[in-house]
């Protein structure tokens, strides 16, 4: 009866070794297979930061483009006001230099005629008729008519000398607005010119910002089919274990598997140990659920809790288990998975080192790796996940 029960634990044991064999060569399969991937997500990493450095100057380039397009229009639209009052001036003048025009010859007319009397009299006309009166009465009346007449003839040169000034002023003040004009015009021309010019930068810098949105959305899906890979991985992992488990029992009739296969975890047990022991108690850098993504901005579900922890701090299994996979994964970087049977597994992403392979058994505690910023990370941290059955949840009521 004792050889029975040796053979029905040691043919469970064998069970349970092919078991781990196959995940094993699965895992290996499925990272071999993602080598050449791995060199493409570092790729892919170097350029969503470049992107991230160009987004954030394009944007910025956008607000100043639009500060100077409303200033430009601003501007356009006075030099537009100040063209048409100038234009409205210069009419004015030239009507003004028309008006002087014509009082200038009227005036130079008569002077004329004034000037044709002196010169048929002589320049002593005035006083031969002064000295010429008959009486002292008649005398005063010529001085008086002499006087007038001499007034009279100052008087159209002072205008006649008025109507010239007023005309030179007048030309020199329509050719001043004659190059004003065309200054207004040629810096309204130039003005136009830069507008254009910065609706095209504008209109490159969308184009550009439409293009990097693509790009994310495509680092978004890759994401997300790496989180769909793990949940299929664990599913098959765990199926497989299921299938040996049945066999080992049905084998050994008695005799039941490892205790981890049996065991329940709850949220009231908190049957998971801390796995950053340096940190328990800290709280968590990001929970678990929706959030703006450190990397792209944009809302996203994390699907874990991100610990606290500095390069290489001791990261530890959350409790027994198998190693079902042990390297480079996608966004998570370098990343472990335990499955502890029952349906439960820990996934712990974006370590520096990783000291357990897949297919190893690993102890409550047992240091895993040492914590990093592999993959998509901002910085040092921990990110843990619990599955139940392939499907994240929230761990923070397993740990805590």
């Amino acid at each position: 009866m004792m050889n029975k029960k040796i053979m029905g634990v040691f043919l469970a044991l064998t069970l349970s070794a092919t078991t781990v064999s196959v995940n094993a060569e699965s895992v290996s399969s499925l990272k071999n297979k993602s080598s050449s991937f791995k060199t493409q997500i570092s790729q892919a990493q170097k350029k969503l930061n470049e992107t991230n450095a160009q987004k954030s100057a394009a944007q910025s380039d956008v607000q100043k483009l639009d500060r100077e397009l409303a200033q430009v229009q601003a501007e356009l639209n006075n030099l537009n006001i100040k063209l048409n009052e100038t234009t409205k001036n210069l009419e004015q003048k030239q009507k003004e230099l028309e008006e002087a025009k014509k009082v200038k010859e009227e005036q130079y007319e008569t002077l004329k005629k004034r000037i044709r009397v002196m010169y048929e009299y002589g320049n002593s006309s005035y006083l031969e008729v002064i000295l010429g009166a008959d009486s002292f009465s008649d005398f005063l009346k010529r001085v008086e008519y002499a006087n007038r007449f001499m007034s009279y003839d100052k008087e159209l040169l002072e205008n006649y000398t008025q109507a010239e000034n007023i005309i030179n002023t007048n030309v020199n003040e329509i050719a001043a607005n004659k190059k004003e004009i065309e200054d207004i015009k040629a810096k309204q021309t130039t003005k136009q010119q830069e507008l254009d010019s910065k609706i095209i930068q504008k209109t490159a810098i969308v184009k550009q910002l439409d293009s990097n949105a693509a790009t994310y959305e495509a680092q978004i899906a890759d994401l997300e089919k790496q989180d769909k890979n793990v949940q299929e991985l664990i599913q098959k992992a765990q199926k497989a274990a299921e299938e040996a488990a049945k066999a080992a029992q049905k084998a050994q009739q008695s005799t039941t598997i490892s205790n981890n296969s049996s065991k329940v975890y709850n949220t009231d047990g908190k049957k998971f140990q801390y796995p950053v022991p340096a940190y328990n108690g800290y709280t968590p850098n990001s929970g678990y659920g929706y959030r703006g993504s450190p990397i792209s901005g944009k809302q996203e579900f994390h699907t874990g809790v991100d610990l606290k922890a500095t390069l290489n701090t001791d990261v530890i299994a959350a409790e027994s288990g198998t190693v079902i996979y042990a390297g480079w994964r996608g966004g998570y970087g370098k990343c472990i998975i335990i499955d502890h049977g029952g349906g439960y597994s820990t996934l712990y992403a974006h370590n520096n080192i990783l000291k357990v392979s897949q297919g190893q058994q690993v102890s409550r505690g047992q240091v895993i790796s040492g914590a990093g910023t592999t993959g998509y990370s901002t910085g040092v941290h921990l990110h843990f996940e619990v599955r139940i059955n392939g499907k994240h949840t929230n761990p923070t009521g397993y740990i805590y």
